[in-house]
């Protein structure tokens, strides 16, 4: 994932004060995150005195900049697959029979 892309999301999560679960979710863990604070506060886009993370003027401008860059457009992407629940196609002359077990309205 490009650097930018993700120094804007940290940036628009700080400022809107929310989790980092978007973070989470482009595969980044939290040693990571931690990691992009840290270069975040070293180029000066965040100020973090008092046990507090804060956007500085300069991560603001920043900000407005890259917000393009936070919009996801590509409709595909907005809700990932469930490939937990998912079945293989059978032939529209198959019969599917399942056990018994698996009929929830039978137990």
């Amino acid at each position: 994932m490009n650097q930018d892309k993700l120094s804007s999301l940290l940036l628009h999560i700080i400022k809107e004060d929310t989790n980092v679960r978007q973070l989470i979710h482009y595969g980044l863990s939290y040693r990571e995150i931690a990691e992009l604070i840290e270069q975040n506060i070293t180029s000066g886009n965040l100020n973090g005195d008092n046990d507090v993370i804060s956007l500085t003027k300069q991560g603001e401008d920043y900000l407005n900049a890259n917000r393009k860059l936070i919009k996801e457009r590509d409709k595909s992407k907005w809700i990932d697959l469930d490939l937990k629940h998912k079945i293989t196609k059978i032939d529209k002359d198959d019969v599917f029979l399942p056990t018994r077990d698996k009929l929830s309205f039978l137990k």
